[in-house]
């Protein structure tokens, strides 16, 4: 694959293509002790069968449903704290070094590389910055500092990550766009993209077209 230098926006997907699946169970077993999670889940799948009982499902609502069940009420400095924990103890073991490397390479020919993922801020922040990309992703509501339970965005997948990213980047300053994802979540973002990589599998690339 040929990197292509400045005036190139470089587009990753977080869970199953930089990493090697969710990261947002992970998080939760590392941030919760044993009791905690077990009640947690219990209110978690009451909470999934009203919604669904009331037909007012959908896989947003679920995971801001979660996040609340297991977090609401937590100030901002100690999720991030968390966060930062989980990426410095955790994450390493969980990243695909093939594809953090092609996205290395890419910042080092000059170009823009950011991370578009529905995961929560509080758990990718510290390693975009770690690793120097733009972070677009759900944001989690707080007031005066604590958690509401709430996103302050809405979920960014599907058509949210094209509306995402055309809100954080001028794609019209861009000689070229590239993409990198893993799932169906990915299909908005790919036909944004001259070039979009689809990752599956344990780690092979498969080059989609668009339009």
């Amino acid at each position: 694959m040929e990197i292509t230098p400045a005036k190139t926006l470089v587009l990753f997907d977080f869970d199953g293509t930089l990493t090697k699946g969710d990261t947002l169970s992970r998080f939760l077993l590392y941030s919760l002790s044993p009791g905690a999670l077990v009640r947690g889940t219990m209110l978690v799948i009451y909470s999934f069968l009203r919604m669904i009982w009331q037909g007012s499902w959908s896989s947003a609502r679920g995971k801001e449903e979660l996040m609340s069940v297991f977090f609401k009420g937590c100030e901002k400095p100690q999720l991030e704290q968390l966060g930062a924990a989980f990426c410095r103890e955790k994450l390493p073991d969980l990243l695909r070094l093939e594809v953090l490397e092609q996205l290395r390479a890419y910042q080092k020919a000059g170009a823009r590389t950011a991370v578009v993922s529905a995961s929560a801020d509080i758990w990718i922040k510290s390693f975009s910055e770690a690793e120097g990309i733009d972070l677009v992703c759900t944001q989690l509501e707080y007031l005066d500092g604590v958690f509401t339970g709430k996103f302050a965005t809405p979920n960014c997948n599907g058509h949210e990550k094209a509306v995402r990213i055309r809100a954080a980047f001028n794609l019209a300053d861009y000689a070229k766009v590239i993409a990198f994802g893993n799932s169906v979540g990915d299909s908005d973002m790919f036909a944004l993209s001259d070039e979009a990589w689809l990752i599956h599998g344990r780690g092979k690339q498969i080059q989609v077209v668009y339009p």
